[in-house]
């Protein structure tokens, strides 16, 4: 899925698009204005979100700005002391080390032998950290290769707790055109667009990804 195909990746080879000097009067950038807010629109119809943030610049980033998202939403609320973060053992990797660097408290969720989330072992830690809970972080489809059937359930299981739900879109390309993370339950998600959009990854920059 990395393996994007030559011919996607031209134009990142022409000057006129690649090179633009960060300080270009805005009158000469509305070429690429326009590609962006294009690419927000599609993106937003893709996941179903609201609004789009372009500013990450890689899947760890994006993990970032959306837990930072869920922060500041509790804070609004007058709950800036949830700081309990569940994690399934399927989760994508970089999960934890994105929630310890939000000074978040990982509290890790079993699975099946099916790969599938443990619902009620969730379900459990979830009513035990009610009173903290921050977020969920869950890969759907799962590190696995699993489609998480009871994915809705687990959703309404957090938000029922006080959590919000951020969905790592790594695998975000075996959800496309089938279903969509807000429809599913998520607050927050990620994409990494080197994977499922073929922007290109190491070899133009880093890879990027978006908030939603």
């Amino acid at each position: 899925m990395k393996l994007n195909a030559t011919s996607e990746m031209i134009p990142i080879t022409w000057p006129e698009f690649a090179n633009m000097h960060p300080f270009a009067p805005r009158e000469q950038t509305v070429g690429y204005l326009e590609l962006i807010e294009g690419l927000q629109k599609q993106l937003k119809a893709i996941t179903g979100f609201d609004a789009i943030s372009m500013q990450p610049n890689s899947g760890a980033q994006g993990e970032y700005a959306g837990l930072l998202a869920i922060s500041r939403y509790h804070e609004s609320r007058g709950e800036a002391h949830r700081n309990i973060c569940l994690i399934p053992q399927s989760a994508h990797g970089t999960n934890p080390a994105t929630a310890q660097m939000m000074n978040m408290q990982v509290v890790v969720v079993k699975c099946d032998e099916a790969g599938n989330v443990d619902v009620a072992d969730l379900k459990a830690k979830a009513e035990q950290h009610a009173a903290n809970l921050a977020a969920l972080m869950i890969t759907y489809p799962s590190t696995h290769g699993v489609f998480e059937q009871g994915i809705k359930e687990i959703c309404e299981i957090v938000h029922a707790h006080g959590g919000q739900v951020y969905m790592d879109g790594a695998n975000l390309n075996a959800q496309v055109g089938l279903t969509r993370p807000a429809d599913i339950g998520a607050d927050v998600s990620h994409m990494n667009l080197h994977k499922t959009f073929c922007i290109p990854h190491g070899g133009g920059g880093p890879g990027m990804a978006r908030s939603a």
